[in-house]
């Protein structure tokens, strides 16, 4: 399985998830609309409630096998970087997050496979938001 068979997988799973509004999950090199741009161009975040950056992190691929030609797995983790205003507390950012699990965990597709989800709190992003990161295990191959 090659990176963008990977990346194309992982992308349609994310388009398919209703937890959250298709406009608010940002997904990687989105082409974003008007409504998402400032006047330079710049990314602005919605006005109020929650949104999401997923991230595709790959692993180091290491040989699994060989027979007529070198066969190798490829590990990483899809990470959400969800973010709420801050003091609007975090039973919106866990329920988020319950989906997220409930959507890529222990989902599979041909030889790609997700495992288990994980959150990590990171607080307040300096950026006027309060963030966690919900990630999710996957291999290839």
């Amino acid at each position: 399985m090659t990176y963008e068979d990977i990346r194309v997988a992982l992308t349609a799973r994310a388009a398919t998830f209703t937890g959250i509004d298709k406009d608010r999950l940002f997904r990687p090199n989105d082409q974003l609309s008007a409504a998402n741009l400032d006047a330079s161009g710049i990314f602005k975040p919605p006005a109020d409630g929650l949104w999401c950056r997923m991230i595709i992190q790959h692993g180091t691929a290491f040989m699994a096998g060989m027979a007529d030609k070198p066969y190798s797995r490829k590990p990483g983790q899809i990470v959400f970087q969800c973010f709420a205003r801050p003091r609007t507390g975090m039973k919106s950012l866990n329920v988020l997050a319950d989906a997220l699990e409930a959507h890529f965990g222990y989902w599979s597709s041909g030889e790609l496979e997700c495992m288990e989800t994980s959150q990590d709190v990171v607080g307040d992003d300096g950026a006027g938001f309060y963030q966690i990161n919900t990630k999710v295990r996957f291999r290839a191959g």
